[in-house]
């Protein structure tokens, strides 16, 4: 048997770049090894060697600390002689798979993130453990009758604290104590032997949840409860058929609910010898309670059999290419992710389904939970730490092999994975705004490669950088071009409810012999209305009179309507007209929303809260006029018009409960709403089959953003919050507001035509050398004061126009240095530089960056 290597590599879960006050380039030679990257060898102790895997997590010596660092490989040698050893496993399971440790360092190398912090994405809260240094005072040294001669201010100062708080960590001490060398205050009070410096390990930040359970004892009979003791007999009674059930351990809480019996019960049972209690391990499940109706699979049309037959052939032998699934909206997309998922879990393999917002969760759980129930997890930002821990243990034990999430959900650790499905790929939302600034659609399609696993992307309007590589052979681009109404059957009884024909709705071509009761509709007309012509006729509402008529319609009929605008609060901005003064967010100097319901002014980027002032700050004038319209705005406007309709708001503002986006989406799936009003969350993926009518209120909130994606973000929420029409026999219209109806993303989104946005969309990009056709890396310097952010990155600027003409790149270039878009947020000001290239990280990997900078890889924005 072959002895296993004698050292491991272990990634330690600290920084290890030394701390630089201006931006540097490393000399060749300075470093042995990139510090985004490093890693560090230890032997492995004896006792481990049998043990010991890649993605284990370990504690190991580093310096004078003990730390956590994740195993990312074994060896045969180190590369220095002075090894320290392993401390001991803080997981007997690895946290980490192989293919988990290899997918980190590729998003390093390719995002420029330190690879310690690319692991900590990785893992859930509960998992990992800091070591903190803790002062005491000792005690008997520090006299009672005041302190001795020979302590300072600072030590005297510093003891007074301890005295009243007691032990104190170090970052408690920096917080408290008001004194800038407290660590040198530290050591000297422990030089004096008046205190002591000791490590303890924190408590983790979640931990398995124990629940109270009790069971009857093997020899337990109701004969053995005298007759008068009826609630224990009841109790007894109870757990005794539980068993007989198959249920041996039950909570003590359920005992409590089902036959009233309280503590004093249970004791006295026990007392007898009859029960038995004990503390168990429960999972905190997010899907607990919840009840999926099972649903039989619908046959297949032919577009969608030909997609299914390539990903089922890729399942089956995988060929390393990603599938572009690009179906209009409504063209039966999510039927292919459940027979692919489907397919995985028959083969003993697991999946992963990305949806790019919280708010499409709801909607795609019960979707997946009514076809697989038993083995679904759920990941996203709404869950607790608790059952986000609890979710993780049981996908990596096994337990649960299909994972619903968002962005994060890439990481899940299920065993044996075989597919991974992207929902409206295009999203940027996709793209993780802190390091590691990952995108997670690339992190699928390396993960994918890595696991042998087939990914599937899937978009109605596919982000131009995947229809790009489908065009040059790297993606596979599978078409469904029709829209499925639905089939016969399901028709006719629908359209027997609502007293209307199908016959304008036809099956599909049955002299072509497929196998398929489908019937097709046409994507929804889409209605372009010129508001400089509303403007002109005198109507300055912000609905114009098609759009009025056509909500008057549909509430008539009893149907519903969406009107989409991707603005939240009731004032764009707030303005004084004597002075023009415009009030304005101190820390960011970015206009403030007023917000009626509460009376407020909010900052939507840092949330800063104020009052809407009496009179202007700057003249002292009382005529403060709000100006612009968002959300609350458009549903005030909607109440008082349609009086009788029944109106509800989904925005950023109404979702602040962990349940709220389900909330608002069932009550209006049950029609206990007749108009929907909301922002772009209300354009994902949301079939919603009494909607026949979706107002655009204004698109040019999108078409006029100072960024280069601006036109391609604007086509494809257009074109998605128009798909939400018409999903039904119902049928459906979209009215679309614009200030430029000419404008290319505009006539295209209301033809539903993709491939004339990607023509014009793609010329723009090859003309200006913008993604796809080449990458951009962003650095963003961040500083209290405008000067000192605008001098480092000009200084930054020269450094590297240097190196690009030293290394002959020629194919990278740089734009700025600039002010952001946003220049001021949270106090600080933001200066940046872009870095345009076929490879433009490879410019950056040896640059050493002071604390403040940024560093994003294929940004989806520049504002």
């Amino acid at each position: 048997m072959t002895a296993s290597p004698p050292y491991a590599v272990v990634i330690v879960q600290t920084p290890t770049q030394r701390r630089v006050v201006a931006p540097m380039e490393v000399p060749p030679g300075a470093e042995d090894e990139d510090p985004l990257t490093r890693t560090f060898h230890y032997r492995i102790p004896d006792a481990l060697r049998s043990v010991l895997r890649i993605g284990h997590l370990v504690w190991v010596p580093f310096g004078q600390r003990r730390l956590q660092g994740v195993v990312a490989e074994l060896d045969e040698t180190a590369p220095v002689e002075q090894v320290r050893d392993i401390l001991r496993l803080a997981d007997p399971e690895p946290v980490l798979s192989p293919e988990h440790v290899a997918l980190a360092r590729w998003m390093s190398e390719r995002y420029l993130a330190p690879l310690h912090m690319v692991v900590r994405a990785m893992l859930p809260p509960g998992v990992t453990q800091r070591v903190e240094v803790v002062v005491r005072l000792i005690e008997g040294t520090w006299p009672d009758d005041g302190p001795p001669p020979t302590a300072s201010p600072s030590q005297r100062k510093l003891v007074a604290l301890l005295q009243a708080r007691g032990p104190l960590t170090l970052p408690q001490i920096a917080r408290s104590a008001g004194l800038r060398n407290y660590r040198a205050v530290v050591d000297q009070l422990v030089h004096h032997g008046w205190a002591s410096k000791t490590e303890e390990v924190r408590a983790p930040v979640v931990r398995p949840r124990l629940s109270a359970v009790v069971r009857a004892a093997p020899h337990a009979t109701p004969d053995a409860v005298p007759a008068r003791a009826t609630r224990q007999r009841a109790a007894l009674e109870y757990l005794l058929a539980r068993r007989e059930g198959g249920d041996d351990w039950v909570p003590v809480e359920e005992v409590r609910a089902e036959v009233g019996a309280d503590s004093a019960v249970l004791r006295a049972l026990a007392e007898r010898g009859l029960v038995e209690h004990e503390r168990r391990p429960v999972w905190r499940d997010p899907l607990a309670g919840r009840t999926f109706v099972p649903t039989v699979p619908p046959r297949l049309t032919a577009a969608q059999e030909a997609a299914w037959q390539r990903i089922h052939t890729d399942l089956e032998a995988p060929e390393g290419k990603p599938f572009l699934l690009q179906g209009v909206t409504g063209s039966g997309k999510t039927e292919i992710y459940l027979r692919a998922v489907k397919q995985a879990l028959r083969q003993g393999r697991s999946a992963i389904v990305l949806v790019p917002e919280i708010a499409l969760t709801p909607q795609t759980i019960r979707r997946f939970g009514a076809r697989f129930p038993d083995t679904l997890a759920v990941m996203h930002s709404h869950l607790s730490p608790g059952e986000r821990y609890d979710q993780w243990r049981r996908m990596r034990a096994g337990d649960l092999r299909l994972v619903v999430g968002s962005r994060s959900a890439i990481f899940a650790p299920v065993r044996n994975l075989g597919l991974i499905v992207l929902d409206e790929e295009h999203e940027p939302s996709y793209k993780q705004q802190q390091t590691p600034n990952y995108h997670a659609r690339d992190v699928a399609v390396e993960l994918a490669r890595l696991t042998g696993a087939t990914c599937v992307l899937g978009s109605a309007t596919p982000a131009l950088e995947s229809a790009y590589r489908a065009e040059r052979g790297e993606y596979v681009r599978l078409l469904m071009p029709q829209r499925i109404m639905g089939h016969t059957r399901a028709l006719a009884q629908q359209a027997s409810a609502l007293r209307m024909p199908v016959a304008r709705y036809h099956p599909e071509d049955a002299a072509e012999g497929a196998p398929t009761e489908a019937m097709y509709t046409e994507l929804p007309p889409v209605e372009v209305v010129d508001m400089r012509a509303e403007l002109r006729a005198g109507n300055y509402s912000m609905l114009s009179r098609r759009l009025q008529a056509s909500i008057e319609a549909a509430l008539a009929a009893k149907e519903q309507v969406i009107l989409f605008l991707n603005r939240r609060g009731a004032a764009t901005f707030v303005m004084c007209r004597d002075c023009g003064h415009v009030l304005k967010c101190p820390r960011c100097d970015l206009p403030l929303t007023y917000h009626s319901a509460g009376h407020d002014l909010i900052c939507h980027h840092c949330n800063y809260t104020t009052s809407v002032p009496p009179q202007c700050p700057s003249c002292g004038s009382a005529r403060i006029k709000f100006f612009g319209a968002g959300t609350q705005r458009l549903e005030e406007i909607v109440r008082e018009a349609y009086s009788q309709a029944r109106v509800i708001r989904w925005d950023l503002d109404t979702t602040g409960g962990k349940m709220a986006h389900e909330e608002i989406l069932d009550a209006f799936v049950r029609g206990e709403a007749d108009i929907m009003i909301g922002t772009q969350m209300i354009a994902k993926g949301l079939d919603l089959p009494r909607v026949t009518l979706v107002g655009v209120v204004s698109a040019d909130t999108m078409l006029n953003l100072p960024d280069y994606t601006a036109g391609e973000r604007a086509f494809q929420l257009l074109t998605q919050v128009a798909g939400r029409a018409g999903r039904s026999i119902l049928g459906g219209t979209v009215v679309l507001q614009t200030y430029a109806p000419h404008h290319p993303a505009v006539q295209a989104a209301s033809r539903h035509d993709y491939d004339a946005f990607y023509q014009g969309e793609m010329a723009f990009r090859r003309a200006h050398r913008y993604p796809p056709i080449s990458r951009l890396v962003r650095l963003m310097c961040l500083r209290s004061a405008n000067e000192a952010a605008q001098h480092e990155a000009e200084a930054l600027h020269r450094m590297l126009t240097l190196k690009i003409a030293r290394q002959g790149l020629a194919d990278i270039d740089l734009i700025g240095p600039a002010p952001a878009f946003f220049a001021r947020v949270r106090g600080r000001y933001r200066w940046q530089i872009v870095v345009r290239g076929r490879d433009p990280a490879a410019l950056l990997r040896d640059l050493r960056l002071p604390v403040g900078w940024r560093i994003d890889v294929d940004p989806v924005s520049l504002l």
